[in-house]
C-alpha cells in the first residue's frame, strides 16, 4: 500500500489529485489511516 501512497503524493505534487480523509483535504505526508483519492478537474 505504501507504493500507492507514494504515487498519490507524486500526483498531488503535480496538481492532478487530492487526498482526503472524512471529506477534508489532508497533507499527504502526514495522513494516517484510510485515505480517499480524488482527481482534480
Amino acid at each position: 500500500m505504501e507504493d500507492v501512497r507514494r504515487a498519490a503524493r507524486r500526483l498531488v505534487a503535480k496538481g492532478l489529485l487530492e487526498i482526503t480523509q472524512n471529506n477534508q483535504l489532508v497533507d499527504p505526508s502526514t495522513a494516517k489511516g484510510p485515505i480517499r483519492l480524488r482527481l482534480l478537474r
